[in-house]
């Protein structure tokens, strides 16, 4: 795996990919995306995914896009890497009322090389979520184990089952017969990556391999659709694990939010458009 060759690939599917659900807009010096739909007020349903920018273009286009979401009433996210530019990006977008969280690390594992863990027999049972039943109880076990509303996912999984897509998939774990852990799948015929999102094991069942098994079987299916890469946005709960399965760390990426000013009797919530959240809990 070369991973300067890796993130020019993804940049690239930052800057141009649309995928089933979403809609991106091209700029000259960023691209935005949203999901199709929704309530653009209440939730931050707009990321800006991809810049490119350096130190003389910087603070102006920074200052365009929160006049443009501004002008909207809507809070929106900005995604930056470790290697976007300029190189203080993080320190102007926090000069620009951006809230800056917690650093995740992009880890990598090249489905080329296949470690054994990924076919290996397992105890812990894996099933696809298939039908709007199984979405309903991976709803649940998603909100015990997170601590937040999952209605947005639960809904787009229910329209990709209805659809016949298979671009974005849940997937159940199952220790002894019961729901033990959750995850996602993302994939596209034009992508080189699977992307693992929203990972996680309920409390009672950790420490009995349920994370592992989740990633084999999301692993197993990216193959199947001709991705080259997982990817994933790790936690430092999951970084450890995945780097034991043989994930390398080719960058580090932050979530920078900004919100409008809240008028009175007014709220909001972060909920971005693909849930972003895909770090683990093992």
């Amino acid at each position: 795996m070369d991973p300067a060759s890796l993130l020019a690939t993804l940049d690239r599917e930052r800057r141009e990919l649309v995928r089933e659900g979403d809609v991106i807009e091209v700029l000259p010096h960023v691209t935005r995306l949203r999901p199709v739909g929704g309530n653009f007020h209440s939730v931050i349903f707009h990321t800006v995914i991809y810049s490119c920018l350096d130190e003389r273009s910087a603070d102006g286009v920074i200052a365009g896009e929160v006049d443009h979401y501004r002008r909207l009433g809507a809070a929106f996210e900005w995604k930056v890497y470790s290697h976007d530019r300029p190189a203080d990006l993080l320190d102007r977008l926090r000069r620009h009322g951006f809230v800056v969280g917690p650093m995740e690390a992009v880890m990598a594992l090249d489905l080329s090389e296949l470690p054994d863990w990924v076919n290996a027999q397992d105890p812990v049972e894996v099933a696809r979520v298939e039908s709007v039943e199984q979405v309903a109880l991976y709803k649940v076990a998603a909100e015990e184990i997170f601590g937040k509303d999952y209605g947005l996912t639960a809904g787009q999984l229910a329209d990709g089952i209805r659809s016949g897509s298979r671009q974005h998939v849940g997937y159940l774990a199952f220790c002894d017969g019961a729901p033990a852990g959750i995850g996602r799948l993302y994939t596209h015929p034009d992508s080189a990556f699977g992307g693992l999102y929203g990972g996680g094991t309920r409390p009672a069942f950790r420490g009995r391999g349920v994370y592992r098994a989740l990633v084999a079987a999301r692993a197993r299916d990216a193959v199947c659709t001709g991705a080259k890469y997982l990817i994933v946005d790790a936690l430092p709960t999951s970084r450890p694990i995945l780097q034991r399965l043989g994930f390398r760390h080719v960058a580090d990426t932050w979530p920078c939010e900004w919100k409008p000013p809240v008028t009175a009797g007014a709220s909001s919530s972060r909920i971005s458009p693909r849930d972003r959240s895909p770090g683990s809990t093992p």
